[in-house]
């Protein structure tokens, strides 16, 4: 995510103005949705000399697939026929699951490819715990480390991840990290303060939830009061970096002081959860104003925000629109917080459905070929490139259509329409490749429509082990059923594994079309994100549900608030 921020940040600038799987029991949890409404039941491990509250939920919310039988086969078959349901056979009522029918058709070879995705999860995990414990970030090839928060991200942002996987001995490990780990310790770094939202807060709160266990929810209190000193007295927007024990916080210069709209316009989630769960407004009272704040803003284009906003919430610093880097989760927050209120919050909606009905109309484009794509809308000009950041819309429009937020059925066609285009135009951008791996920026031929890859035409050749085209593809499959959209994850599962495993752990590549580069670094969004979306789509519905939950942007399942006031 930095990565790219960095990248499209910096050519901003120069414009800028200044045994089985789950047996019989149904579960439910979605993208950044899982539920837990009763009590689970506390069994007690005594693992060095340490309690570990081990938290089952119980078959009426949360169930997790149990770990795989000694016989389970090692190698999954890289093509297999894939049973399809025949036109008698019926779909659910549900129109966020879609999959239950095709899923039983196919079970055993959806176990065997979960049980694959578990084991890739598992040497990610074990090669960071080798190499970089209690550090940020493993890199995978020099064997050192990436840090630039000093509190152990990788496993913070693993740890609910870890537990949907059943891998149960990682879990306790990362809990008993957590357990004793100090937020506040003294470090040299300066945190993004958005990235700490997603990915410490969003992370705390999300496990807190599958597991019921009150010490992830003391931890969420603990970082979301920490996060409150990052807004000065009386200002809207929060310092852009901040130290947790100095308290101090920077805007950054390369910004030209500005703040980011995907980071100021992507709190709403996290802090909204938390003063439910807390029972204090503090937090919600910030998130609201900075929705204020924004939408008071005059745009050229109703529904359409430039990325950078005057750190005062005054005005726009330029006239970049992006549903890329710098823009995209505000416009999905948008929608997720509709979502997240049980489709109560009357504003999120209108304001997402402005948004939306604005991307298509002036964003949207399709080439020659057929391949729908969302570029960038610079200085009111297209560019004939999408981030691979862009790719989340695919999912976003989806689940958009799929709960009819526009109250119009022709809008919702159009809005699934664009999802299906996107998400596939998304994955041939990976296929395309001779790695079969997904460029950052793809480009467009503006003559044939074919797809540009290898860093002409301003893309961006590397892959950084991303998650956003898989998150689209595990969406569409749970709202169509359509076994295509898990041919292609699986697809890109074989690449990850050919391309980026490393004796050291997984590597992105500089070059999608020379694999031997590797760029040396296991994001922590790897398997946070990754290889949660690839796993999720060779489980069964009643694994994270997405009428249960709703994922935030770092893919941490947070339950919808079926109490919530507007």
């Amino acid at each position: 995510m930095l990565v790219a921020i960095f990248i499209i940040g910096s050519l901003t600038i120069f414009s800028f103005d200044t045994s089985q799987l789950n047996k019989n029991e149904q579960n439910i949890v979605p993208k950044k949705w899982r539920n837990v409404g009763s009590k689970g039941v506390v069994e007690k491990n005594l693992e060095e000399n340490e309690k570990f509250d081990e938290i089952k939920i119980t078959p009426s919310t949360y169930t997790r697939p149990p770990p795989p039988p000694p016989s389970q086969p090692q190698h999954v078959p890289k093509t297999s026929e894939v049973s399809r349901p025949t036109s008698q056979q019926k779909v659910e009522v549900n129109p966020l699951n879609r999959i239950d029918i095709v899923y039983k058709a196919n079970e055993r070879l959806n176990q065997e490819r979960a049980y694959a995705v578990r084991g890739a999860m598992k040497y990610a995990w074990d090669s960071y715990s080798r190499y970089t414990w209690g550090l940020d970030e493993l890199r995978p090839i020099s064997r050192s480390t990436n840090e630039w928060f000093g509190l152990g991200l990788t496993i913070v942002d693993s740890l609910d991840t870890l537990y949907l996987l059943n891998l149960d001995e990682e879990y306790r490990e990362a809990k008993k990290f957590v357990r004793n780990l100090d937020l506040s310790k003294e470090t040299q770094f300066y945190p993004s303060v958005f990235e700490t939202s997603i990915r410490f807060l969003g992370g705390f709160i999300s496990t807190y939830h599958l597991t019921n266990d009150q010490l992830f929810l003391t931890k969420a209190e603990e970082m979301g009061k920490i996060l409150l000193g990052a807004f000065e007295k009386d200002e809207v927007f929060p310092f852009q970096t901040y130290n947790f024990h100095t308290k101090k916080g920077h805007f950054a210069s390369w910004t030209g002081g500005c703040v980011i709209l995907s980071e100021v316009g992507t709190m709403f989630i996290e802090f909204e959860e938390l003063s439910k769960l807390t029972n204090n407004p503090i937090w919600k009272t910030k998130a609201d104003k900075i929705l204020d704040t924004i939408n008071n803003l005059k745009t050229e284009i109703p529904g359409l925000f430039p990325v950078y906003i005057d750190s005062k919430g005054e005005s726009f610093c330029n006239n970049h629109i992006s549903l890329g880097a710098l823009g995209d989760s505000y416009y999905e927050y948008l929608l997720k917080m509709w979502l997240y209120s049980d489709k109560k919050h009357e504003r999120y909606r209108t304001l997402f459905v402005k948004s939306a009905n604005a991307i298509i109309d002036k964003m949207y484009k399709e080439t020659k070929l057929g391949y729908g794509y969302i570029p960038n809308l610079i200085n009111n000009h297209l560019t004939l490139t999408q981030e691979h950041l862009t790719c989340f819309t695919g999912g976003m429009f989806a689940l958009a259509a799929a709960t009819n937020i526009s109250h119009d059925d022709a809008i919702s066609k159009k809005y699934m329409k664009v999802a299906e285009k996107v998400t596939e135009t998304c994955a041939k951008s990976y296929f395309a490749t001779p790695s079969g791996l997904g460029p950052e920026v793809a480009a467009f031929d503006r003559e044939t429509g074919e797809i540009i890859f290898n860093g002409s035409n301003q893309s961006v050749p590397g892959y950084f082990l991303r998650p956003e085209a898989v998150e689209s593809i595990f969406i569409l499959y749970r709202l169509t059923g359509d076994v295509k959209y898990q041919e292609w994850a699986w697809k890109i599962f074989e690449a990850i594994e050919k391309h980026c495993k490393t004796e050291g752990g997984y590597a992105g590549l500089k070059s999608v079309s020379i694999p031997d580069l590797k760029d040396d670094l296991q994001q922590s969004f790897f398997m946070a994100e990754t290889l949660k979306y690839i796993y999720l789509l060779f489980v069964d519905s009643s694994v994270v549900p997405l009428d249960k939950y709703v994922f935030n942007t770092e893919a941490h399942p947070i339950l919808i608030n079926k109490n919530y006031k507007y």
